[in-house]
């Protein structure tokens, strides 16, 4: 970032005076006033629950593929929506490069209204910078990559906005000087995207191949298979079907002085008065018969052996589906019996997680804050922050703090450490 910063100022024509004084710099003839990208604003059929992959390559398909799974399937859904949410935490900037406090808050100002009108969709009031992250986070797990251009005004006095570019578009081809060139393809038209106003980043990229890989990448085959599962126990509940009533009627006995219609009559009057009986009992009603009227269960032999053979398989499918998505099922929703230690412990690897994600986030924040500054004339630098301070166990911290600063002290007062090491190991 420092680098990014020096190279601006070389370009930049700054003057020494009264802050109002600035005169816009040079800088601001590198960045583009218009999108180079081209807009793709056509309704995604692949949000729906078919894929069509007709007319795609290989790249599009995963990417269209991975959407399809993120809409379709709840679990899915769920652990795209965890991780965008859990790495979109309250932000703040600090400023750096000068005392001044005037200068530091004239700066701040225009910070600010960077962060009002960074989003490029208008419509959506208040957006800002919390937007632009989510679909940062959003775009990066669910396509494994994030990719977008910096637009100024038409004054190139400062950023106008942050146009998105879907990563389904992008093409990376290397050159002759064994660089990487961005491309995006629309309608079949190669466009090369400005590498000086196009940010992109690929999580987890590699040396062949560095545009990145989904969370998802790893789960088509079992989220198919989890799925099918699903489908069969849908068909095999329907076809064993459920638990009824059966109400048999003993027919009763014919008297020796009974016509054969007489007996009729009476045997088919006492079963009319019987089922009319069992249609009048509301569910806190019991019914009261004779001996010769029998109640009880019909349906599937052992279904509850069934059930639960179809719990535990489909319970291994939607673990081993969090497990490639580097979550556990309870953060999820998912109740398993996690014991509160264990489910600690799982969230502390995933905050860590989450924090190492952040750090592109954070590069990516700090590179739009240096373009700004440098072209209203600041020579100061952003620093972003993410605030991921956890809320549970705070009691086990402060106390775990207060023992630590007592076996300071003691050790202190013992001689056994001066005080400049102490404050060290205090600040470490």
């Amino acid at each position: 970032m420092r680098g990014l910063l020096s190279r601006l100022k070389k370009r930049t024509a700054l003057s020494k005076g009264v802050v109002g004084e600035r005169t816009t710099p040079s800088v601001g003839r590198v960045y583009p006033a218009k999108p180079v990208s081209r807009e793709t604003f056509r309704p995604d059929l692949n949000a729906g629950c078919y894929y069509d992959t007709k007319g795609i390559d290989g790249h599009s398909f995963r990417i269209g593929l991975y959407r399809f799974l993120r809409n379709n399937i709840p679990v899915l859904n769920s652990a795209i929506w965890t991780w965008a949410r859990l790495a979109t935490a309250p932000t703040y900037f600090t400023l750096k490069g000068s005392d001044d406090q005037r200068l530091l808050e004239e700066a701040t100002g225009v910070l600010k209204g960077l962060d009002r009108r960074l989003f490029p969709y208008s419509f959506q009031k208040f957006g800002g910078g919390d937007s632009l992250l989510s679909a940062f986070f959003n775009s990066l797990f669910t396509d494994g990559a994030f990719c977008g251009e910096v637009v100024l005004t038409p004054a190139r006095d400062r950023i106008d906005r942050f146009y998105l570019i879907d990563a389904k578009t992008l093409r990376l081809l290397p050159n002759r000087d064994r660089e990487w060139d961005l491309y995006q393809v629309v309608e079949d038209k190669k466009v090369k995207l400005n590498p000086t106003s196009t940010f992109y980043h690929g999580l987890d990229s590699e040396a062949s191949d560095p545009r990145g890989r989904s969370i998802l990448q790893s789960i088509p085959f079992v989220a198919r298979i989890e799925q099918r599962l699903v489908d069969d126990m849908q068909k095999a509940a329907h076809n064993a079907g459920y638990y009824r009533l059966q109400i048999s009627i003993k027919p009763p006995e014919r008297l020796s002085t009974e016509t054969e219609e007489a007996y009729i009559e009476r045997a088919n009057k006492y079963f009319d008065d019987t089922v009319e009986m069992i249609k009048d009992l509301e569910p806190d009603d019991n019914p009261v018969t004779w001996s010769d009227v029998e109640i009880k269960y019909i349906g599937p032999s052992s279904h509850g052996g069934n059930t639960s053979s179809w719990y535990l398989t489909h319970r291994a499918m939607v673990e081993d589906i969090c497990a490639g998505c580097h979550l556990d099922p309870f953060m999820l929703g998912y109740s398993y019996g996690t014991t509160q230690t264990w489910a600690q412990f799982k969230y502390d690897i995933v905050l860590r997680n989450v924090i190492s994600v952040q750090r592109a986030a954070k590069r990516f924040m700090e590179w739009l804050h240096s373009i700004e500054l440098v072209l209203h004339g600041f020579e100061l630098e952003s620093e972003y922050h993410f605030d991921n301070r956890k809320t549970f166990g705070l009691l086990q911290q402060r106390q775990a703090e207060k023992i630590h600063l007592e076996n300071i002290v003691k050790k202190t007062q013992a001689g056994l450490v001066t005080i400049e090491e102490a404050k060290r190991e205090l600040e470490g």
